[in-house]
């Protein structure tokens, strides 16, 4: 990503990394998506060492200073980016008996 951008409601759902700022990005907006199983299911989700230690939602990768905002995004792993922490007081409705 380079800068002065919006990203804005689109899906990154089962990529090796959902969305990525790289470090010379600035004045970027990056809000109201949806990145979640990246990576996908089927591979670990540890990141023990990024990029060879698997894949995230989304990854900041540039400096705090750099005026990039997140705003209502949702996802599950991040680095260097707010993940939302999601509630819901749904229950699941069981069958009948």
């Amino acid at each position: 990503m380079g800068s002065n951008n919006f990203v804005e409601a689109n899906s990154a759902i089962g990529n090796s990394n959902g969305i990525v700022i790289f470090p010379n990005a600035n004045f970027n907006q990056i809000r109201q998506n949806i990145a979640v199983g990246n990576p996908p299911i089927q591979q670990s989700t540890s990141v023990p060492s990024l990029p060879a230690g698997g894949g995230v939602d989304i990854w900041d990768q540039s400096a705090p200073t750099n005026n990039n905002t997140f705003l209502g995004n949702m996802c599950l792993t991040a680095v260097n980016a707010p993940c939302p922490t999601i509630v819901t007081s749904a229950v699941p409705r069981k069958p009948a008996s």
